[in-house]
């Protein structure tokens, strides 16, 4: 192969690394294309994956299909408890024991690992409920002390009980003064009003990739066109300073 002839096959060969290349970037925009309507789709954002709420072992987990639920402030998540239960030992977001429909609720006080917890740490009641704090012994002595939403204020105590009437709320948060600052706290919601979170900022559908900037595929076809290029260059280089190709010295 005389070096003309080398050169004019090394350039096809670039071209059509090339043309490959245009060709998958094409061919991966259409998919991507294509798969934006579906991942945009209904079922990605419908009813069906914000629609939940029904209780689960007792907890709520939701709100928009519990009766009479989803009102003070139009959310459909969650009990809201304004951050209240954020550092609350043994509590967990939608944790909440749905009790409606019970008369009495009892709260067990010194629950939890060395009894510095309320179990349960949030109740949902209906107003005119009776709640029964009951001492467990363990942790030493506790409390159980209103801060909003409610009035009242129990002894200082490591055994007994203490019983309130749920009025006032919508939310009443209240904790053990001996051991707020450790995480004992507690809440309880009263009646269908009560303020709830968006289920649409709780399920936040994650962003798609594709939207987020040109996928991996174009970018992995482009730098493996460049090196095919440079390869080329370099080879034809080398041809036209030293001369003909190693493979053909000798040949003709």
């Amino acid at each position: 192969m005389n070096r003309r002839e080398f050169l004019m096959t090394a350039g096809g060969t670039a071209g059509a690394v090339t043309a490959a290349a245009g060709s998958a970037a094409a061919q991966d925009g259409g998919n991507n294309t294509t798969g934006g309507g579906n991942a945009t789709g209904g079922n990605a954002t419908g009813g069906n994956e914000t629609g939940g709420g029904n209780a689960t072992g007792g907890n709520e987990t939701g709100g928009g299909n519990e009766s009479g639920g989803g009102g003070g402030g139009g959310g459909s998540g969650p009990i809201d408890y304004g951050g209240w239960l954020d550092d609350a030992n043994g509590w967990s977001e939608g944790g909440t024991q749905d009790a409606r429909g019970e008369s009495e609720v009892t709260v067990q006080v010194g629950a939890g690992e060395g009894g510095l917890a309320f179990e349960p740490v949030a109740v949902h009641v209906d107003e005119g409920a009776t709640i029964i704090w009951e001492w467990t012994g363990e942790g030493g002595s506790h409390n159980v002390a209103a801060q909003e939403g409610g009035d009242f204020s129990s002894d200082i105590q490591s055994s007994g009980t203490f019983e309130w009437t749920a009025e006032g709320g919508p939310i009443v948060t209240y904790q053990c003064d001996p051991h707020a600052g450790q995480g004992m706290k507690g809440a309880i919601a009263i009646g269908e009003d009560v303020p709830r979170a968006s289920a649409a900022a709780a399920a936040a559908e994650p962003a798609d990739p594709h939207e987020m900037g040109v996928p991996f595929q174009p970018h992995f076809v482009g730098i493996a066109t460049i090196m095919m290029m440079i390869s080329s260059l370099i080879f034809t280089f080398y041809l036209l300073k030293y001369g003909e190709s190693p493979n053909t010295k000798g040949g003709n």
